[in-house]
């Protein structure tokens, strides 16, 4: 009987930490906090889907540069502060409404080097990204 019990407890921890039943991601709703990872040279939102409303952003860079987020969509726009390779900040946003909002860095010319993403609200949208055109070279730089 032990071993039953310890059994339908594993399977209870993987099924939550699989988003359900299913196998499908789970569904944020207001209020959830998010993380957004912004890296040497992509952006990277959070997947599954996002119900309409507002949350609360963690944003951390874990690039090697000065990266910043921008979200445009229709509620207006938002932007984060600079941050320092490593450094992370928290970051209201106004999801309110269901529609495409769209992740940017701002930072110099990083978007055109492929930092963009579209975060889908409501209507069961998920999170898209764009591809990472970018490659390193053998003295640690990048080319485009």
């Amino acid at each position: 009987m032990r071993r039953l019990g310890l059994l339908l407890l594993v399977v209870a921890v993987l099924a939550a930490a699989c988003g359900g039943a299913d196998g499908t991601e789970g569904s944020a709703g207001a209020g959830d906090a998010l993380e957004i990872v912004l890296t040497d040279f992509r952006v990277e939102p959070p997947t599954g889907s996002l119900e309409p409303g507002t949350y609360t952003a963690r944003v951390v860079n874990e690039g090697g540069v000065v990266h910043a987020l921008k979200v445009d969509g229709p509620t207006g726009e938002t932007e984060s502060a600079e941050l320092q390779p490593g450094q992370s900040v928290e970051v209201e946003l106004d999801l309110s409404e269901a529609g495409e909002y769209e992740l940017t860095c701002p930072v110099g010319d990083h978007r055109d080097r492929g930092m963009e993403a579209s975060l889908a609200v409501g209507d069961g949208m998920g999170a898209t990204t764009t591809e990472d055109t970018t490659t390193e070279d053998d003295e640690g730089g990048y080319r485009y």
